[in-house]
């Protein structure tokens, strides 16, 4: 490699996370695996350069009453009999997206601050609610969670 140029290389059509890849890192030359590099990738939305890259690890999970958070693209709600108060945090920049999706409904999961100018209530299993934070308000933009404005 040291008397090659990296634009000579042939180009990699896909990735397996054993793949290594080429970093210069305080002037100095390294390698880092495809798995490190993802491994160590913010937990929450990250904008580069325009593109939105939306988290990939495991979902938040509230069983019964909590608070929504917006470090993590996806939160999973269960609920049994009863109703649950939800909250849900400010978001950290235009254009992030929220996805919470009701995986269990004995009874009803409702986000009654937060979100612009409505409450979000989650009575059956498979109800989603997709917001987007934009002008300090989470939109709901999407989903089959019942919407009251």
């Amino acid at each position: 490699m040291a008397d090659s140029k990296v634009t000579d290389l042939t180009a990699a059509t896909s990735v397996n996370s054993a793949d290594v890849l080429y970093l210069v890192q305080s002037s100095t030359d390294k390698k880092i695996s495809m798995s490190t590099l993802l491994a160590n990738l913010p937990n929450t939305l990250t904008k580069f350069s325009g593109l939105i890259a939306l988290s990939v690890d495991s979902p938040q999970t509230i069983v019964g009453s909590g608070a929504v958070n917006s470090t993590k693209f996806m939160t999973t709600i269960s609920s049994a009999a009863g109703s649950f108060a939800l909250t849900i945090a400010d978001g950290s920049q235009d254009g992030q997206l929220k996805l919470i999706m009701c995986t269990s409904a004995s009874g009803t999961s409702t986000i009654s601050t937060g979100l612009k100018g409505c409450t979000a209530s989650f009575t059956e299993t498979g109800h989603t609610l997709l917001c987007m934070w934009f002008d300090n308000d989470w939109w709901p933009i999407g989903g089959t969670a019942t919407l009251t404005f």
